[in-house]
């Protein structure tokens, strides 16, 4: 904890350390047509940690399926559609099948940056499941596969950067980009239902030697809300932008188990990690951006620990056509 009251302090030092310049360390194209073209690879795996009689450890992994994106934005108007492609990137056979679903929304209000976020998986495979039980009906690659397990995510989060430099739309790179270097610290609020769940077990637990209740839980969720302090830095050299972004806090966590009928929940705290990187080529008239976000999710009863790291990497590619004089300049009479 007193690394986390640390890093409070410095950011509210921070806040107040920056003075206004005349002239912003990025560009804003509010009358260009931006058309971009994005292909992400989207992952979710996961992690249960307990004394399971014999191991410890037990992963839990989808099969990855490669996402396209297309998208428009002009003036205060974004629109973005993103659908799976066909196929998955390993071989079904050995890893199964992961259906996959998002959605996303971006907006601006004062001094805030909002993003609203959700994901769903349904489709994981245990691997190396033969440490459970030989026993088990295992794919050639060692996995148990389970079709009904779901993992689901939804958050709201709220960003404020104390450096009125460091905005968000020019920092992601589509209908802005940076032209100087720029850092500062920011405040990530946060609030979040995520949790797992499977109809007959997440665990094969018929074949463990243990007693514990937690080990039949068809489901284990939490909802929960805290604040991530953090910092970020962005630049662009000769066209060349890149940033990260990385913030460490704590949120406050009310957190359930089921099990043949019957739920448990507890009250608690857990910590959250915020990182976000980019690097691409951002120029006035297109841009190739290389993304990557994680988030990170875990819940604890008492031994038994969940941890599940949600995150992409995402090529995106677009064009700023200047269409404001063609589609709205009067003609002269």
């Amino acid at each position: 904890m007193k690394v986390l009251y640390s890093v409070i302090f410095c950011i509210i030092f921070y806040s107040f350390s920056y003075g206004q310049s005349e002239r912003l360390p990025y560009v804003m194209y509010p009358n260009k047509m931006v058309f971009h073209t994005s292909l992400s690879l989207n992952n979710a795996p996961f992690k249960l940690r307990d004394n399971f009689g014999g191991f410890d450890k037990i992963s839990f992994k989808p099969n990855l399926n490669l996402v396209q994106g297309l998208g428009i934005a002009y003036k205060w108007f974004a629109l973005e559609i993103s659908y799976k492609l066909p196929g998955h990137i390993r071989n079904t056979e050995k890893f199964g099948k992961t259906k996959y679903f998002d959605l996303g929304l971006q907006f601006s209000y004062l001094n805030w940056d909002f993003a609203v976020n959700f994901d769903e998986y349904k489709g994981y495979g245990i691997k190396n499941a033969g440490i459970i039980s030989n026993n088990l009906d295992l794919s050639p690659s060692g996995y148990f596969l389970n079709s009904n397990i779901k993992s689901r995510s939804f958050g709201i989060n709220a960003y404020r950067f104390f450096n009125p430099e460091l905005r968000m739309k020019p920092a992601v790179g589509i209908v802005g980009r940076y032209t100087a270097p720029v850092h500062g610290a920011y405040l990530r609020l946060t609030t979040n239902i995520h949790g797992i769940s499977a109809k007959k077990g997440l665990i094969p637990f018929n074949y463990l030697n243990t007693s514990s209740s937690i080990h039949k839980a068809n489901s284990i969720s939490a909802f929960d809300f805290g604040a991530v302090p953090g910092y970020g830095y962005i630049n662009n050299i000769d066209g060349w932008q890149f940033g990260a972004f990385f913030g460490l806090g704590a949120v406050i966590q009310a957190k359930f188990y089921t099990f043949s009928n019957t739920s448990r929940g507890f009250l608690g705290l857990a910590p959250r990690i915020d990182l976000k990187l980019q690097a691409g080529y951002n120029v006035d008239n297109w841009f190739l951006m290389l993304t990557s976000q994680f988030d990170q999710k875990s819940i604890r009863f008492k031994e038994f620990k969940y941890n599940q790291t949600y995150y992409y990497l995402r090529l995106t590619y677009g064009y700023r056509f200047n269409y404001r004089i063609k589609l709205f300049k009067r003609k002269s009479i």
